[in-house]
């Protein structure tokens, strides 16, 4: 028999959040109520079959007919006819399992699926940073490689009597380079150790 909790804030939980068997199709519930005077109902919707049951002084009601999918239900508290307050059960996912239904409260369900997406989103973002690693080596590398195109180009325009020779900012300029003061300051450097 599973116990369902109701909470001052409105909320009823299951004691016990760990899944389990129902077997026939039927569960019993036992309804921990609070001391209050009035009629308590208990009031479900299971896949369209709606179910609206008078709770004993016990708090034990039998749920019958129950099929996969989800069991939403409510307390509602009657105080000479008016409704006093609603405490929203926390639904219970039905999976059918070799004939017989397996529960699980759904909070603890939303729990455990968030502890697999944190986990999932760890490897993810740790494969990130792996890639975005190599990806940054591969630009360093990249870049250390036009730098030495790109002295090698200067090279031969300083040089060559066809291209018209010139200065760093003159070569940058004539074709058009965009570089950053650290590859002019690069170039500049290869142009004195060849004076």
């Amino acid at each position: 028999m599973k116990i369902i909790k109701l909470k001052s804030n409105g909320l009823g939980r299951y004691d016990d959040v760990s899944p389990f068997i129902i077997a026939d199709n039927a569960l019993t519930v036992k309804i921990d109520l609070p001391p209050y005077n009035g009629e308590f109902y208990f009031v479900a919707e299971n896949n369209g079959n709606k179910l609206k049951l008078t709770i004993p002084q016990s708090g034990e009601i039998a749920l019958g007919g129950l099929s996969a999918g989800e069991l939403n239900a409510e307390v509602k508290h009657y105080l000479k006819g008016e409704l006093i307050k609603v405490y929203k059960v926390e639904p219970l996912l039905l999976m059918e399992l070799d004939g017989t239904l397996s529960a699980m409260p759904e909070i603890e369900a939303l729990r455990h699926d968030r502890e697999e997406i944190k986990q999932s989103f760890s490897e993810y973002k740790q494969r990130t940073a792996e890639r975005k690693k190599a990806l940054n080596e591969r630009v360093e590398k990249l870049e250390k490689l036009v730098c030495a195109l790109l002295a090698f180009a200067y090279d031969d325009y300083k040089e060559n009597v066809y291209l018209g020779g010139g200065t760093v900012q003159d070569f940058v300029s004539k074709y058009g380079f965009e570089l950053n003061n650290e590859q002019i300051k690069f170039l500049e450097g290869e142009e004195d150790e060849q004076d």
